[in-house]
This record gives C-alpha cells, structure tokens and sequence, in this order.
C-alpha cells in the first residue's frame, strides 16, 4: 500500500523534470510586435548601414536575441565590406516581421594586368611606353570631392525601445537600458527626436563636433 501511494509523487517529479526539459524557442518567448531582422551574413564583419547611417557590424545581429530592432519594414539596409560588392535590402520587400536575411557578398573581381607579348624572332622591340602627363581638369570643373570624415557618434537612450529619428528620418529602436547605439555621422548639426508612449519626446539639435568620438544621453521623462 505504501508503494502505491508513492506513485502520484513519482509521477509528479517525472513530469517535472520532463517539463524543464523542453526548449522553448526565443521566438515564442518575444512579444515584441515590431520588426525583426537577423543578419547571417558573410563575411559576417561587413559594416551594416540602415536608411545610410552606420549601425555596426552584421554579426552583431547574427541572432534573435541580439535582432535588429525597427518599427516598420520602410527602411533600407546595406552591406558594405572593403573588397566586396555591396548589398542593398528594401524590407518593404519583406512581407514577415521577422525576417532573416542569409547573403554572401560577393567578391570585387581584381582586374589583372596586361602582359606585353615578347616580339618574335628577329624583330625589334618596341619602343617602352611612355605615361603621359595628367591632363588638368577643364576651367570651372571643379576636383573630385575628398572623402568626407565621419564621427562615431555613441547614442544611449532610456527608456527601451523608445524610437529615434534623425533629421526626421526613423533610424530605430533604443535597446535595452544602458546600451549604447553606434552612428557615423558627417560632422554638423543634426535634429534629434527620440519618442515613446507614456514619455515626454525629446527634440534637440545636436552639434556633432569633428573628432573620433562623440557620445550623447538622453532620457525620457514621464
């Protein structure tokens, strides 16, 4: 009789155990009702620029736990590695919110140098060819522009999740509280606007100045 009432607390304890070990996806655990992105692109470092600004590198979004977070599909991404043709992706293309994008850049073909024929037997060879001078430019045309420098621009924003835009173009989400979003920006003034239900917008215009670095806080109150 003893044994018998021992089986309902063995049953208990499998069923239990049986219970924690069953993996439920991340995906069912999120409730986020935005759009998700996860990039698992090679090679993985290339720099990833959302609606033209830098946002980091793909494989800091190689998963659904570090996702690239937005509120809508209207937003353009791309691919860019020194070395590879780059890939530009509308998610307007998307009709999911979850969307994992799998792409391999492909390789910028190197051109190979041309290989002057030897002459052939008895002939004489050719004079060497000579580099012409660089002809200037016509008068008023004005010179290729230099490549313009970039500030890294470190963005923190509380609370999570709230939307940021910049020069009224949506860049994204905040992540989680005390994370920092990376931008690289042409030094100059740039309106800010960071926003989200229950909080007080934020609207400011930002002087980035020109130099490496250049770090801005904001916190939204109630």
């Amino acid at each position: 009789m003893k044994n018998v009432r021992m089986v309902p607390t063995l049953l208990a304890v499998i069923l239990v155990c049986a219970a924690c070990s069953i993996h439920v996806p991340w995906e069912v655990l999120d409730d986020y009702d935005g759009v998700r992105v996860i990039m698992r692109i090679t090679p993985d470092d290339a720099d990833v620029l959302l609606n033209g600004r830098f946002i980091g590198a793909a494989y800091e979004y190689a998963s659904a736990g570090i996702a690239l977070r937005l509120a809508s599909r209207e937003n353009e991404l791309v691919f860019r590695k020194k070395g590879y043709r780059e890939k530009v992706v509308d998610l307007r293309a998307y009709p999911s919110t979850r969307i994992t994008l799998r792409y391999e850049l492909a390789p910028r073909a190197a051109s190979a140098p041309e290989v002057p024929a030897a002459p052939a037997a008895g002939e004489e060879p050719a004079d060497e060819a000579r580099s012409e001078p660089v002809k200037p430019l016509p008068a008023g045309q004005p010179e290729p522009p230099a490549e313009r420098f970039q500030t890294q621009v470190s963005l923190t924003v509380t609370p999570e999740e709230a939307a940021i835009y910049v020069d009224n173009r949506f860049w994204g989400l905040a992540p989680a509280a005390g994370e920092a979003v990376f931008l690289r920006l042409p030094p100059g003034k740039y309106a800010i606007v960071a926003f989200k239900p229950g909080f007080r917008p934020f609207s400011q215009d930002v002087i980035v100045p020109r130099q490496e670095s250049f770090s801005l806080v904001i916190a939204l109150q109630k």
